[in-house]
């Protein structure tokens, strides 16, 4: 029953399928290069992330990713360039993308206000004899595997000083085709445009301790809108706690170590307490990040950077 409700999830119809398009990252606010084009280069040094996450444990087929992400700026720091590479796969589906992203910055009073935009292409492949059907006369009952190569464009602004960001970006400019297949009645599941707002902003409430809340914002086409609003503290510059409530999903707690000034650690849990995250289980996330070349600034929160 587990795994049906999992390919029920990804193949409801022409319109709905493939809703779940883009992972879920519940740590992109430690980097933000996985929603935004214009982050890169934010850091004012080469920038190194990978993540993987697990989600819904308790579903067979259930969502699994793993990506890798490097950013820096130029020698002159007023463009910043980024590449990455994302890996997932959810029920019979596997894809994998090669992005890369250039942002242009302008120096703003205090902060810098950034232009961004990348090009790539994902490849996916799917395994239709991986799924139940229902009806044997399903039109995706007719071949073993499928796959096909989609660009994609995307585009966004950021704006960040050292204690607050604000961005706004646009995933999936361009809506290809994600199979050779099409339904009975010619329509065919496309890559579907994806919002993002994202806002944050950190006080020093001493010496040791800094708050920091932030929100996220996100849509896409033919899905509701939904937020995540994060409530975190930087303790004396080595440990990162915080939790996240995620609109009516349910709670993320995640923490990140500085183990050293370049080596970062961080995990994070989720837990749905809607109908879906009480049958899938919890979600687990793992980041790995360093940081090349770091320039010494007095700042209140090393993440904006």
């Amino acid at each position: 029953m587990k795994k049906l409700l999992i390919i029920a999830f990804c193949f409801v119809s022409a319109e709905q399928m493939f809703a779940q398009q883009d992972p879920q990252y519940s740590q992109y606010m430690f980097n933000q290069m996985a929603i935004n084009p214009a982050y890169a280069g934010s850091k004012e040094a080469i920038s190194a992330n990978a993540f993987i996450r697990t989600q819904w444990t308790g579903i067979d087929g259930a969502p699994k990713t793993q990506t890798l992400a490097v950013h820096g700026p130029l020698k002159k720091k007023k463009v910043g360039l980024g590449f990455s590479v994302i890996a997932d796969q959810i029920g019979p589906k596997k894809s994998i993308g090669a992005l890369g992203s250039y942002a242009y910055r302008i120096p703003i009073k205090n902060g810098k206000l950034s232009f961004g935009l990348r090009a790539g292409v994902f490849q996916y492949t799917y395994n239709w004899n991986d799924i139940i059907y229902k009806d044997k006369g399903d039109v995706y009952n007719t071949q073993n595997q499928t796959s096909t190569i989609v660009p994609t464009a995307d585009a966004g602004i950021y704006y960040y000083t050292n204690s607050m960001y604000v961005g706004f970006s646009a995933t999936h400019l361009y809506s290809g085709r994600l199979t050779t297949v099409s339904t009975l009645n010619g329509d065919n599941g496309k890559l579907a445009p994806h919002l993002f707002f994202t806002f944050g902003k950190a006080w020093a409430l001493s010496e040791n301790l800094v708050f920091n809340p932030s929100l996220m914002v996100k849509a896409a086409k033919g899905s509701p809108s939904t937020a995540d609003l994060n409530f975190s503290f930087l303790i004396k510059q080595r440990i990162w706690a915080g939790l996240s409530i995620r609109g009516t999903y349910g709670l993320v707690a995640y923490a990140q170590f500085n183990i050293s000034e370049k080596f970062k650690l961080g995990y994070s849990f989720d837990y749905g307490y809607n109908k879906v995250g009480k049958v899938g289980g919890g979600s687990h996330e793992i980041m790995l990040g360093y940081d090349f070349n770091i320039t010494k600034s007095p700042i209140t929160s090393p993440r904006y950077l």
